[in-house]
């Protein structure tokens, strides 16, 4: 009799030490490559393609990327056409969590990847090793304070770095 309680003791024991040396799971997918590169985004909230008033004097340029260079400049009050954007993350924002955030899988001290600003507090974050595309952020306190009004779980820890690039087509009909 006594030796299934020896085993059935011996088991549990070694279960036990199993279970106590399995390593925290830690997300295999890697973070996304950067620069992260969103094609035919308009940069404002509500935004739509077609006829743009010059808020002010800009110079244009032959196109978004690196070698790029300036082509002419636009003076406040011209009419472009507004054709397409690109918004590059070249750097994301870094929230941290503060609180749990059980829709997304998140513990205090997780941090969310955000990339792509949509508007109305909607943004492109990547947290857990998943996309999470148009994703309602309201729940983030900014690096200024600003944002979440109560019971905020998250707060932006490192503001990262993206443009916004507008393509336009002139009057005369020059694009850049």
């Amino acid at each position: 009799m006594m030796r299934p309680k020896v085993l059935a003791i011996l088991f549990f024991c070694v279960s036990s030490m199993a279970i106590a040396q399995v390593p925290p799971t830690i997300s295999s997918v890697p973070e996304p490559t950067l620069p992260v590169i969103d094609y035919n985004a308009c940069p404002f909230e509500g935004c739509t393609f077609g006829k743009w008033i010059v808020s002010k004097d800009v110079a244009l340029y032959s196109t978004w990327k690196k070698e790029r260079e300036p082509a002419t400049t636009m003076k406040k009050g011209k009419v472009v056409i507004g054709l397409t954007g690109v918004h590059i993350t070249y750097e994301p924002d870094r929230v941290q969590v503060l609180q749990p955030l059980p829709e997304l899988g998140l513990k205090p001290g997780d941090i969310i990847l955000r990339y792509m600003y949509r508007g109305e507090g909607f943004a492109d974050i990547w947290a857990k090793g998943r996309w999470w595309k148009d994703y309602e952020c309201t729940f983030i306190i900014e690096k200024n304070n600003s944002g979440c009004l109560r019971d905020c779980p998250a707060k932006v820890i490192l503001n990262g770095h993206k443009e916004w690039w507008v393509q336009v087509k002139t009057p005369d009909g020059f694009t850049g």
